[in-house]
């Protein structure tokens, strides 16, 4: 049976873990957010209201969020490598499904395929990720492996801009999906190793115990910090769909214009905003084991009056100066909160209690958040919806520094 690894002495074999699991995550977020990018050009094409686009979303993470435990499970009980690459090509093919299909009951079941297959990747790589790595290193990595999240939604942006406006969206959703069935036979050049002795006893008799996973939730900081990911979740989630027609409408860019700037912003911000959460996670680690959570939950916190300029500004520089910062901010968050996920949880809880987390943030956070942005847009004006995502992010902050009095004595668990 294969399942986790040791922490590798080598180098190489590291490498190309984190290239491989790296670049196919890069792809799962720019298949994730092409529909994004050519919103105007498919809502004209389909006549959907809002609520109708915003639909699209929420079918990609409701089946997402109910398939993550099973692959969960799968992956700790017959290893994480298979299904991680099943999922990789399953996802890619679903993207460019679109390209052929002509109605919208067609478009939420390829939406929804999508979720399936970024599910089973999403829920493993972390997981098996934090098998090759010590704790102490695992929130630098993380924060490269999550780099990912705004580069690859900000190449979805740029590319969905560019081919639809040139060739219309069909095009964006048939190339999006070429370059992961390409990749995904590379996940099986990954190194198979065995969990130690001890651990892999433990993940014998906790595997097919449905009271270890139970026993998930009662570890004060996965219980908050799972939920303030998810109201956290709520608010990107909801803001990475809907932001590039909010800037059309509410901003009065272009297309092309809306989609650069977004491509700008999550590039720039995002990304240097996961490996700064990454990198300075770690660093800060040193000195305090609550570290990981004061990065994040100060983050979500500071980033509140920027998000309010980011929406409710006129003049073009205050709300992109709002936006770029909001976006940083925010985004110190991914790396360090899987981290702890992962952490609190132990070696052999590692992909369910992902699998946990998926659920419940996905349930909270973005499975609802694109209908219930474009439900009240269509009832008050759209940026009233997006201004759901402050509320949201006020909530988040409030569970995760609520977890700082109990992460040090949770942390304790880990033996890895």
């Amino acid at each position: 049976m294969e399942i986790s690894c040791q922490p590798s002495r080598s180098r190489k074999p590291i490498f190309w873990v984190v290239f491989v699991l790296t670049t196919l995550n890069l792809l799962d977020y720019f298949d994730r957010y092409i529909v994004a990018a050519v919103n105007t050009l498919l809502k004209h094409d389909f006549g959907l209201s809002d609520k109708a686009y915003g639909f699209l979303g929420s079918a990609f993470f409701l089946v997402y969020l109910i398939s993550a435990p099973v692959f969960g499970y799968l992956g700790d009980r017959w290893g994480r490598r298979k299904f991680m690459a099943l999922g990789a090509a399953v996802w890619s093919l679903a993207t460019s499904l679109p390209f052929w299909i002509t109605t919208y009951p067609g478009l939420v079941a390829a939406r929804g395929l999508v979720g399936l297959g970024e599910a089973s990747f999403g829920t493993l790589a972390p997981a098996y990720l934090a098998d090759i790595l010590p704790l102490a290193k695992r929130g630098r990595v993380l924060g490269i492996f999550y780099a990912t999240i705004p580069v690859g939604a900000a190449l979805a942006y740029f590319f969905g801009g560019l081919v639809g406006s040139a060739w219309g969206w069909r095009w964006s959703f048939l190339l999006a999906g070429l370059p992961g069935l390409l990749m995904a036979s590379l996940v099986y050049t990954l190194p198979r190793h065995q969990l130690p002795a001890a651990a892999a006893a433990q993940h014998e008799k906790q595997i097919l115990n449905w009271r270890a996973v139970v026993g998930l939730w009662r570890i004060p900081t996965f219980v908050r910090v799972t939920t303030g990911y998810g109201f956290l979740t709520f608010a990107l989630g909801g803001l990475a769909f809907w932001m590039p027609r909010f800037l059309e409408v509410t901003k009065g860019l272009t297309l092309k214009e809306a989609n650069l700037l977004m491509a700008l912003a999550t590039t720039v911000a995002g990304g240097l905003g996961t490996l700064a959460g990454g990198w300075g996670g770690d660093w800060l680690f040193r000195y305090s084991r609550r570290a990981h959570l004061w990065v994040s939950g100060l983050g979500v916190a500071l980033a509140l009056p920027f998000g309010v300029l980011a929406i409710f500004a006129t003049n073009s520089t205050a709300y992109q100066i709002g936006l770029f910062t909001a976006i940083f901010l925010l985004f110190l968050n991914p790396a360090l909160l899987t981290t702890l996920i992962v952490s609190v949880a132990g070696p052999a809880r590692r992909a369910i209690a992902v699998a946990c987390n998926i659920i419940v943030i996905h349930l909270i956070g973005d499975v609802p958040s694109p209908f219930l942005i474009g439900w009240l847009a269509d009832l008050a004006g759209l940026q009233w919806g997006v201004a759901l995502a402050l509320v949201a992010l006020s909530i988040s902050a409030v569970f995760l520094l609520s977890g700082l009095p109990q992460v040090e004595k949770d942390l304790s668990a880990e033996v890895t």
